[in-house]
């Protein structure tokens, strides 16, 4: 069936895939590293102005989430049939209906930050760096045209500049000694810096001769394929972030600042694990095998929600056990309730792990409909639990608020794929529970012995040892490739 051309075009092609996730990688590393470098001194410099921008960039990424409005699914599908005046004609439209939710979401930030009784330097911040994740939104539709022609390496450039200057700006201010809204301006610095250098590659020389009723018909076209995905991407870039705006309001930025501390250290593991692992490689694996071979499906997502959580309990018992080590070396002593949360929230990285899969599979067997119901219920239990936890039992509360509500999303989306597809069963995590157990027991035995460092390098050393060498006889070997 298939010819020796065909194979290695299919070859050159996966090298193809392979250099541009490269690309896309090392710009995504640049940005990591001055962000995660720029947050640290702030947060070692002032702690109530490092509340504030933490408290602004969680509703920046609740702002981008909305102008992004799952625009992207329908954008790539469609760009990849289109070429020249067409695919601008596209991006355009795209761009018209980000500039109206922008409208909206800008004059919203702007409501919130008076009806919560914000002070006016807090809303300043607020306002600017919500602007420009706004900025970034419109930028990201240049990028997926950049995509899709298979230019990440321009992407990469245009990305790694914008973090350069950015957060070189925000460096230079801070150092300055300058305050809290000046700081806030590195992330429009970062978006006007991608969207210029995006429009100038991407829409160079483009023709603005189409007529109103031609660019209304795409517009709508667009806004009625991406409104499922959107609302299920806003729902869940909102219940990950309201526990922060209550929090202030029972704590004050510096409660924020200690809570986003050890937050910005599990959420990137997180990332990690859902978004760049199961996002980027599972979910296409999974798009195309659904509809060609249930049963190699099935077991792909068997084998990966396995190894997912044999894999997460690792880090999680790491973080759990080492989290004063880890708090003290990278923040000043002021952030010590960062140790004791860091205790509660390690274990939304496995739950995340978990539900990003089951999630990816509704998606892909066409229940996206059934998942916005899903993340509809989570987000309005994320909300009760706010009012109620949060203002009892504060920062105690805003960790077990984002526990509960990502446990029970999670519960709604394994329960419909195993009584749906049944691909996987409880007893299927019964090897890594019971191994997870018996290095638990081995831990409390030597650490009053030899004290706790060393106990938890022996322990994960014979949790590994034993994961690798007997688990592939209870759940096979971590899938690696489909064959």
């Amino acid at each position: 069936m298939f010819n020796s051309n065909k194979l290695a075009s299919s070859s050159t092609r996966q090298d193809s895939i392979l250099s541009r996730l490269a690309y896309l990688l090392s710009a995504q590393a640049v940005e990591g590293l001055l962000s995660t470098v720029f947050f640290l001194y702030l947060a070692w410099i002032n702690a109530s102005d490092y509340g504030q921008v933490m408290y602004s960039m969680a509703g920046g990424a609740v702002i981008q989430t909305i102008i992004q409005f799952g625009l992207y699914y329908p954008l790539v599908s469609k760009l990849g049939n289109l070429k020249g005046p067409e695919a601008k004609k596209l991006i355009i439209s795209v761009q018209i209906i980000k500039f109206g939710l922008f409208a909206l979401c800008f004059v919203g930030v702007l409501l919130f930050a008076w009806r919560q009784k914000l002070s006016v330097e807090l809303s300043a911040v607020l306002a600017l760096i919500c602007l420009g994740f706004s900025v970034e939104a419109l930028a990201e539709t240049f990028f997926a045209g950049l995509r899709v022609s298979g230019r990440q390496n321009v992407e990469a450039r245009i990305k790694m500049t914008g973090s350069i200057t950015s957060y070189g700006y925000g460096f230079i201010v801070a150092v300055l000694g300058f305050g809290a809204i000046y700081i806030s301006l590195f992330k429009l610095v970062s978006g006007i810096t991608r969207i210029v250098l995006g429009y100038q590659i991407y829409l160079k020389g483009d023709s603005r001769t189409q007529n109103l009723s031609s660019w209304w018909a795409s517009v709508n076209t667009m806004f009625k394929a991406s409104l499922v995905f959107a609302l299920i991407e806003i729902l869940g870039v909102i219940y990950n972030k309201t526990n922060i705006f209550f929090l202030e309001q029972q704590t004050g930025v510096n409660g924020v600042a200690y809570y986003s501390a050890t937050w910005n250290i599990l959420d990137a593991l997180s990332i990690l694990g859902s978004e760049q692992f199961l996002g980027w490689v599972i979910f296409p694996l999974l798009a195309t095998l659904w509809w060609q071979d249930r049963k190699r499906a099935g077991d792909l997502i068997r084998r990966n929600a396995q190894w997912l959580m044999a894999i997460a309990l690792p880090i999680l018992f790491f973080l759990h056990s080492e989290s004063s080590l880890i708090i003290g070396l990278i923040y000043p002593a002021e952030y010590g309730d960062a140790v004791w949360m860091q205790k509660y929230l390690v274990w939304t990285i496995l739950i995340s792990f978990e539900n990003n899969l089951f999630s990816y599979v509704m998606m892909v067997a066409g229940a996206a409909n059934l998942l916005l119901v899903f993340q509809i219920a989570g987000t309005v239990v994320n909300f009760i639990l706010n009012f109620t936890l949060v203002p009892m039992m504060k920062l105690e509360g805003a960790c077990l608020v984002i526990i509960f509500t990502k446990l029970f999303i999670a519960c709604l989306t394994f329960i419909y794929c195993r009584i749906s597809f049944g691909f996987v069963r409880l007893k299927d995590f019964l090897f890594p529970v019971i191994l997870g157990a018996l290095s638990l027991g081995l831990f409390l035995g030597l650490q009053p012995i030899i004290t706790l460092h060393p106990a938890v390098v022996i322990t994960i050393g014979f949790y590994l040892t034993a994961l690798f060498m007997v688990g592939p006889k209870f759940i096979e070997s971590f899938p690696r490739k489909i064959s």
